[in-house]
C-alpha cells in the first residue's frame, strides 16, 4: 500500500451554532452510493464526542474509495435532546450531504454548523 493511499480518510466534525460549541451526542449515518442506479448502502452509525467530532475516522485507508457517499445528521434528534426550545417537530429533522471522493489519497474533512433552523456545511 502507497504512503499516499494511506494518508486518505473520512472525518466529520459538528458545531452547535445555538450554543456556539461542539455538538456532543449527534447521530450521524453514512453511506455508499453505488455506481449507476444501485441501492445505497449503509456502511456505519456514529454519534459526535464532547469534542464535536467521531472518534475515530469514518472511513480510512482501504476503507475510502472513490465513489459517492452520504452522511444523514439527525439534527432534530439533536437538538431535542439539548433541551433547545423548539415546537413539536424540529423545522430541520434529517440533513443529507451527498458528496463525491475522488482523490482516495487525501484526507477528507466535513464540518457542520447547525442551528435547529439553519445549517451550512464545508470541507477543509
Amino acid at each position: 500500500m502507497s504512503d499516499a493511499h494511506s494518508a486518505g480518510r473520512l472525518t466529520v466534525a459538528v458545531i452547535d451554532g445555538l450554543r456556539g460549541a461542539p455538538a456532543d451526542g449527534m447521530l450521524i449515518d453514512l453511506f455508499r452510493a453505488p455506481p449507476g442506479a444501485g441501492e445505497r448502502r449503509h456502511l456505519r452509525t456514529v454519534e459526535t464526542t464532547a469534542s464535536g467530532a467521531v472518534a475515530t475516522p469514518l472511513l480510512e485507508g482501504e476503507e475510502l474509495i472513490a465513489a459517492r457517499y452520504e452522511l444523514l445528521f439527525h439534527l432534530g434528534r439533536y437538538f431535542k435532546a439539548q433541551r433547545a426550545t423548539l415546537e413539536d417537530a424540529p423545522f430541520l429533522d434529517v440533513i443529507p450531504v451527498r458528496f463525491a471522493v475522488s482523490d482516495i489519497g487525501k484526507a477528507h474533512h466535513l464540518t457542520l454548523v447547525a442551528s435547529p433552523w439553519a445549517y451550512t456545511v464545508y470541507r477543509s
